[in-house]
């Protein structure tokens, strides 16, 4: 396949989160985050980001979202539930180095949180 020059301005990307379940037990739950891309010069200064910082400028979107483990019902990406979901320590981690290993194609783990 070609690669093509234009890109899209945003990508989606499986994010898992480990999860503890109100039974004690791990689950492993994704959702699919949408992120802007970044370009080149842009790419350092994102780097050098806290997790939090760095979704803050590059999540756009999501799906597969549910309110919660027993309540399914989906929700929206808003500014207030993306507030919410930015107290998520496990997730803010999980999603933001998935942005980095996909845009920037970074296979290694970074501990800033």
């Amino acid at each position: 396949m070609a690669f093509a020059l234009a890109q899209t301005e945003t990508f989606k990307s499986t994010v898992k989160v480990n999860v503890k379940t109100k039974n004690g037990a791990w689950r492993e739950e994704t959702f699919t985050a949408i992120f802007k891309r970044t370009d080149e010069d842009g790419r350092e200064r994102l780097l050098g980001l806290k997790n939090i910082e760095l979704l803050r400028e590059v999540m756009t979107g999501w799906e597969g979202m549910t309110v919660s483990e027993d309540d399914k019902t989906a929700v929206p990406f808003s500014p207030e539930n993306f507030e919410a979901f930015l107290k998520l320590t496990g997730a803010v981690r999980e999603a933001a180095l998935q942005y980095i290993n996909d845009n920037f194609n970074v296979k290694e783990s970074r501990a800033k949180n």
